[in-house]
């Protein structure tokens, strides 16, 4: 027989006894003993598997007619056991570190023999009870880092930066310092359980890039090693010349749905619409030169494309589907997922729309209705490492929304709206990576029309969310406060890593500079620099890209890209 007994604070204690023998004459206190006093469970991080079950022996003297198993603590999942006469195999299961988190966890099993206290049986006599103490040791884990590149200029040659490290157990044990490769870190702050923000100066050696540092946290008290699955990637300041690069020979580009610049491997990725379907374009920077044809990868129904948060996936977004690639060959990834994951049921009409990621590993996914461009629709997160589809309980339903995202990932904001509405509806929310949750952005409601007219252009941020740009035009404060326009003549917008500048690519041909340290006041803000470009198409909607340095700007149109110095501006 196997009997299975729980304990649960909010309830009563609930016995499962099993009948031994015959009952006794009351004479007899029953005896238990158990084969250990103590059992230890250990993960090695909250993000491993459960560990396996264990089983302690139980037995009890003649004359015990019944037995009782009780556990409690969070230690332990379930307890469970099977009776042969007067010996009880039990079985301990431990709860599953993604239930627990990081920390020291403790239970306790607690076995009782009864005995018959009258003839008939009808009251019962305890024995003694053994008691097992359960203890469970899960070290806390760092799981990203971001941004997860890093610049080195100067000589020496110096990385410097900040970063935000995200993982789980960082209030469990006290963190001591932050490492990089073993540097220490220049400064670091505990946020809270889940995140650090620290400061690093590093001097790579030799001259072999990118050049990858392990980010660590010292914690002496931690009951084990200390995973670490982010690594922090250092590259030197790219030195590209102006120039264009063509579309492959034959294809008819009709639109851009991304362009993205990878500074870890110095190449070009790009979605594109073309009279034939939709394609993905990876041009790579090799011995001082762009390739004169990328290498092209059809995908059906490509509608957006992301780097994930630590950069070893290229996440390729279609109407129904997501697809993890290797961003260097573009071919199926094999690190989390073996193949594409399904949409949820999205429901007639609606398809995935546009992805944008965040710090804490979850890509941000936006839907659209091609039936009704007025009609909100879910969104979805999605998580890369273990690839599913979820929603959080305070995920709105948006109109037509378009994502975009910080460089450190702390902050996704999201623009809605479409010219068929009457009425403007609240314009922006935001996804908020430290506490993974939606929010609706009231502060940003000056112009709201427009940015309904003009959410084509996705919200435009800096590294660290200081500023976001919205509909291409509107200029926010980190806490959606209004700032100031940009013209509305704008094509196309990024905002410099250090928040100093936001770049725009103009109907006139020009990429023009805008000094976002100056108050305006709600005004325009002032023109800092322009550069006339070759024009990288006048058909459909143009994407532009910055290189993590901010001294090279990317644009994409319908019938080139266009590589382009930042313009010489009066920014800083």
């Amino acid at each position: 027989m196997r009997f299975a007994v729980r304990f649960t604070r909010a309830i009563a204690l609930l016995w499962v006894v099993a009948s031994l023998s015959a009952c006794g004459t009351g004479n007899q206190q029953p005896v238990a003993t158990v084969s250990t006093n103590s059992l230890s469970f250990s993960a090695l991080s909250p993000d491993e598997p459960t560990p396996p079950s264990q089983t302690i022996s139980a037995s009890v003297s003649p004359g015990t007619v019944s037995v009782a198993v009780l556990h409690g603590g969070n230690a332990i999942a379930d307890v469970t056991y099977t009776l042969s006469g007067t010996t009880a195999q039990i079985v301990v299961d431990p709860a599953a570190p993604s239930a627990l988190g990081a920390g020291v966890f403790h239970g306790t099993i607690t076995v009782t023999g009864y005995s018959c206290g009258n003839p008939d049986c009808s009251q019962l006599v305890s024995g003694n009870s053994q008691v097992i103490a359960v203890t469970y040791d899960i070290p806390p884990i760092v799981r990203y880092v971001a941004p997860y590149i890093g610049i080195a200029s100067g000589t020496p040659a110096t990385a410097s930066g900040a970063v935000i490290i995200r993982g789980q157990g960082f209030e469990q044990f006290p963190v001591q310092n932050v490492t990089f490769g073993g540097t220490p870190a220049s400064t670091f702050s505990v946020v809270s359980d889940t995140e650090i923000q620290a400061t690093y100066s590093l001097i790579p050696a030799g001259s072999t890039y990118p050049v990858s540092y392990p980010v660590q946290i010292v914690a002496p008290n931690s009951p084990g090693a200390i995973q670490s699955k982010a690594n922090l990637v250092v590259v030197p300041v790219p030195v590209y010349t102006a120039t264009t690069l063509a579309y492959p020979p034959g294809v008819t580009v009709t639109g851009i749905n991304q362009l993205l610049y990878d500074a870890q491997r110095q190449a070009l990725l790009l979605a594109i619409n073309t009279s034939s379907g939709t394609e993905l374009l990876r041009y790579a920077y090799s011995g001082g030169s762009w390739p004169s044809t990328p290498a092209t990868v059809p995908i059906a129904n490509l509608s957006d494309i992301a780097l994930s948060t630590e950069g070893s996936e290229l996440l390729a977004l279609s109407q129904q589907q997501l697809t993890q690639l290797d961003p260097g060959l573009l071919t199926l990834s094999t690190r989390y997922t073996p193949g594409p994951t399904a949409a949820p049921a999205l429901g007639t009409g609606v398809n995935f729309k546009n992805l944008a990621v965040a710090n804490d590993g979850n890509a941000v996914i936006t839907t659209g209705n091609g039936l009704s461009s007025s009609t909100g629709t879910p969104l979805y997160l999605y998580s890369v490492r273990s690839p599913a589809f979820t929603q959080p309980a305070t995920t709105p339903s948006l109109d037509n929304a378009t994502p975009g995202a910080s460089a450190d990932g702390s902050l996704v904001a999201l623009e809605q709206g479409d010219p068929s509405l009457a009425s403007a509806p609240p314009v922006a929310y935001q996804y908020t990576a430290a506490t993974e949750t939606f929010a609706s952005a009231p502060g940003a409601s000056v112009n709201a029309y427009n940015s309904a007219i003009n959410s084509s252009i996705a919200p435009a941020l800096d590294r660290s969310a200081t500023h976001i740009v919205l509909n291409g035009t509107n200029v926010y404060g980190n806490s959606f406060n209004f700032l100031g326009t940009l013209p509305s003549t704008t094509l196309a917008v990024v905002v410099s890593p250090d928040a100093s500048c936001a770049y725009t690519y103009d109907s006139s041909g020009q990429i023009f500079a805008f000094n976002l340290n100056t108050s305006v006041s709600g005004g325009a803000f002032p023109q800092a620099g322009a550069t006339p470009v070759s024009s990288p198409g006048t058909g459909g909607a143009v994407k532009m890209a910055i290189s993590p340095d901010g001294g090279t700007l990317f644009l994409a149109g319908s019938s080139q890209i266009v590589v382009a110095p930042a313009p010489t501006s009066q920014c800083q």
